[in-house]
């Protein structure tokens, strides 16, 4: 919240009307109906609307939410959220992730900090450059190192801002420094006559007592948030599991079940995130290594693509995500990688070059009628026209010198396949994957003109014979009358 929005939200809130009863759940499941006659920062007298008898309650009587629909209702709630800042994320080439601020970098390494711990990595061990990033506090700081970053930039004559740097502090579990800045806003609320501040402050420095005096259980709820920034669910999970059996008279329960409430929709928004930035990647691993083999047949690539890979990724996966979700099924993580289309995925591009006969006619065609071809390779249209001319009249010069016409059929895929580069043969097979294993969305296709032929699917040349000159049309040794080079843009 601002603290534009805390002003207007600290003004005075005019009393309540002689309202309609109001219905008021308690934690142990009774509800209370009548009128409220008095409220504070400490809790509210209800008079129910049965027998005119009175309740004195506070605000932890209530179940939870409960105390938080009132409390915005009277106008006393502030919301206070997690403060954030700036970090680096450093992801690594064995599929790890490191998240801290960097410290000192050279050619060869860089220096990287995440709370007290400062490590040195090779930059060789780097997957991509540090990406800056902004993250929760307790991620990166410590409650001291947070103070003493933002301490200096809080002016010490505002009450206001002393206060929501309390509550900061608060947050991130500084609870003495916390303490010192709601006795400064404090202070600086009397001198002013502010008496709304004043009253959020005392509530306030009553939390803090209480947080206070419960160090045990606080110390628990914060360790049990900062696994949940750290995306270690799974330990987090354990310690909600055991809360009522290590703290059978929790003071700090309805602190305890918000986390609580909270817990699954951030563990999947995590997965969801690991999974955007890791699923490409561990595809990319499995079709690099089978690209290097020359002897697999192409019956064997495609049942290994549709079958073996998919399952596969699926399953170091969820392996590598047991810190997170020990009980993570497949269906689960299908669909946590499907809501990943909800946060714009990343664009990959994969084509089958000359290898694009091998799909048949029909799947290397397929879309061609409603795509248009699209070559950007910035020449212009006359340049473009005379290399292909050039390309054409040296290819139609090689199959020439052939046996003959029956010789340019005798290719097989597995002779394809054989002779092909290794990057010819990985962007094959990552055309297919993301084309036919159903794990992608294909966003266009893409073709472009055989370069052999020019996209007619046979080669002319002229035979001069007895009977005159002739045209001799043969089928393009390159794209096997295909004529096109089949690509595939996918998320």
């Amino acid at each position: 919240m601002t603290l534009a929005a805390l002003a207007l939200a600290l003004l005075p809130v005019a009393d309540l009307p002689q309202d309609p009863d109001r219905l008021v759940r308690m934690r142990d499941g009774r509800i209370v109906v009548g009128v409220i006659e008095r409220h504070d920062l400490d809790g509210f007298t209800v008079v129910t609307a049965r027998d005119g008898g009175r309740f004195e309650l506070s605000w932890n009587d209530l179940f939870p939410g409960e105390a938080e629909r009132l409390r915005d209702l009277f106008g006393y709630r502030v919301e206070s959220t997690m403060p954030t800042t700036t970090a680096h994320r450093v992801l690594l080439i064995n599929g790890q992730e490191r998240i801290g601020r960097i410290l000192n970098e050279d050619a060869t390494r860089i220096e990287l900090r995440t709370l007290e711990t400062t490590v040195v990595l090779p930059k060789s061990r780097l997957a991509a450059p540090p990406e800056p990033v902004v993250v929760d506090v307790p991620l990166v700081l410590t409650p001291e190192q947070f103070w003493t970053e933002r301490a200096p930039e809080i002016p010490t004559d505002d009450a206001i801002a002393q206060f929501v740097f309390a509550q900061e502090l608060e947050t991130v579990f500084a609870l003495e420094r916390a303490a010192e800045h709601y006795g400064i806003s404090s202070a600086l609320a009397q001198a002013a006559g502010d008496d709304a501040l004043l009253r959020r402050v005392e509530g306030a420095q009553q939390r803090l007592e209480r947080l206070t005096a419960n160090r045990e259980e606080a110390q628990a709820l914060d360790r049990i948030r900062q696994l949940m920034a750290r995306e270690r669910f799974s330990e987090a999970e354990d310690m909600l599991e055991d809360w009522d059996d290590t703290f059978p008279d929790s003071a700090l329960r309805a602190d305890m079940l918000e986390v609580r409430a909270d817990f699954d929709e951030d563990r999947d928004e995590a997965i969801t995130r690991y999974l955007r930035r890791n699923w490409y990647s561990r595809v990319l691993t499995l079709l690099k290594k089978r690209s290097l083999d020359r002897d697999a047949s192409m019956q064997e690539n495609f049942a290994w693509l549709e079958g073996e890979v998919p399952q596969a990724v699926r399953t170091r996966l969820i392996e590598e995500l047991e810190v997170m979700d020990d009980e993570l099924g497949v269906p689960d993580l299908e669909r946590l990688w499907a809501a990943r289309m909800e946060h714009s995925p990343s664009r990959h591009q994969a084509g089958y070059g000359d290898g694009t006969w091998i799909l048949g006619e029909e799947r290397a065609r397929a879309g061609l009628e409603t795509t248009e071809t699209q070559v950007d390779d910035g020449k212009t249209p006359e340049q473009r026209e005379m290399e292909e001319r050039m390309q054409r009249y040296l290819r139609n010069l090689e199959a020439q010198r052939r046996a003959g016409s029956a010789a340019e059929d005798d290719e097989t895929p597995e002779d394809w396949w054989r002779t092909a580069r290794v990057t010819q043969r990985f962007q094959f097979l990552l055309a297919y994957y993301a084309e036919f294993s159903g794990d992608f969305e294909i966003t266009t296709v893409g073709f472009s003109n055989c370069a052999t032929c020019g996209g007619t699917g046979v080669i002319e040349s002229n035979e001069v014979t007895s009977q005159g000159t002739q045209v001799r049309r043969v089928k393009c040794p390159t794209c096997k009358q295909v004529a096109v080079r089949r690509s595939v843009t996918f998320r």
